[in-house]
């Protein structure tokens, strides 16, 4: 059984917590604050949430985490078949993160009621539609964001986006949903899919 450490609160947490209720895998949550103790290193190297323990050892970072849940036996697939589809989705994801998500991320402070510099605040009100334009280049919302199939993308893309366009509009006065043409109705379906509505769940407990 598949071992998930980490805690409710965090993104990235319940991308990996998503992706295994998805493919039906048995897992147990260990919860699991962001640690610098040594024992905890040993899992995860930068001491960061998510990481899982398997029967070959630890892995952490969702991305090659959410890779290795994929390439176990399961009759429900994340990816497509095809490898170019496959890249595709990688592809979206990574830009999500790289130029959305970790760009707002920049203002998380502004959640928690701390100041966040001008500079920050200019750089992000720059920096995301940018991010946002490129996401649109990209997906497609047919209804899922590659298209017909429902990949880790989309649990990649929610995650990122739910958290992202809170920081954004509270710290930024910018909806990152009105930036990417479709992002809206795709949001709302994917919060009232069933793995999707018991993560979020279990974040408010």
């Amino acid at each position: 059984m598949i071992k998930l450490y980490g805690a409710p609160i965090s993104n990235y947490y319940n991308m990996v917590k998503v992706a295994l209720i998805e493919k039906g895998l048995d897992f147990e949550e260990v919860l699991t604050p962001p640690s610098q103790d040594p024992a905890y290193l040993n899992q995860s190297p930068m001491g960061k949430i998510p990481c899982i323990e398997t029967p070959d050892g630890f892995l952490s970072e969702s991305l090659p985490i959410l890779e290795y849940l994929e390439s176990l036996e399961s009759d429900a697939p994340l990816l497509p078949l095809d490898a170019f589809a496959q890249a595709k989705a990688r592809e979206i994801s990574q830009v999500i993160e790289l130029n959305v998500e970790l760009v707002a991320r920049r203002g998380l402070g502004g959640l928690r009621g701390k100041p966040v510099a001008d500079l920050t605040i200019s750089e992000m009100q720059r920096d995301l539609p940018k991010g946002c334009a490129a996401v649109a280049r990209l997906t497609q919302f047919g209804p899922f964001i590659c298209g017909e199939t429902f990949t880790y993308a989309d649990i990649v893309g929610f995650f990122s986006l739910i958290l992202a366009n809170r920081i954004a509009i509270a710290v930024a006065d910018t909806d990152l949903m009105a930036l990417i043409p479709g992002a809206q109705a795709w949001f709302e379906m994917m919060q009232s899919r069933p793995s999707v509505s018991t993560a979020l769940a279990d974040q408010k407990n």
